[in-house]
């Protein structure tokens, strides 16, 4: 029985290490971490927030690299150095002024898990742990960092029967 509603997702909310990325953090000389991130996941974020909704970030460690490509992607809030991350999901329901039902969270490890459980819809990786596998209502073909937050977007675009219209701009 799928408990997922696609049609009722407003916002997508994930975590960063793992989903947005491949999970690889290299370190410079001066503090700083770099991380890679899909060209394909960001221009999905763009046409998601074009539809009118929003997204938001969740994650444990904090990083400057972060900070900076949630702004390029005009995601709507980062909460970085976050341990208890079920508290700040339900924080951002409060400050984006949806349900859980109206959520798609998008995670790839342990930590996620109470936050997959409480969101509407449940997304993990191919990679993730089987205890997340378990409890997702969808696992993307697409790898973390490779597409996988691109893929989550198009699916939940197509179920709402808005993906067409809001590529036109690509398609002609």
């Amino acid at each position: 029985m799928i408990r997922y509603k696609p049609g009722r997702v407003k916002v997508i909310i994930m975590d960063v290490d793992g989903v947005l990325t491949d999970g690889t953090i290299s370190f410079g000389n001066f503090n700083d971490d770099y991380r890679g991130f899909n060209a394909r996941d960001g221009l999905g974020l763009k046409v998601w927030g074009k539809a009118g909704y929003h997204s938001a970030v969740i994650t444990a460690k904090s990083s400057r690299a972060v900070k900076r490509r949630c702004r390029e992607l005009g995601i709507d809030l980062l909460y970085q150095g976050v341990e208890d991350k079920l508290r700040v999901f339900n924080k951002a329901l409060l400050r984006l002024k949806v349900t859980p039902e109206e959520v798609c969270y998008i995670g790839d490890d342990l930590p996620d898990l109470p936050v997959l459980r409480a969101a509407g819809m449940a997304v993990t990786v191919p990679e993730a742990p089987e205890e997340l596998r378990n409890v997702a209502d969808y696992t993307t073909v697409s790898a973390g960092g490779r597409g996988a937050v691109r893929e989550t977007v198009e699916f939940i675009l197509r179920a709402q029967e808005k993906w067409e219209s809001l590529i036109k701009v690509y398609t002609g």
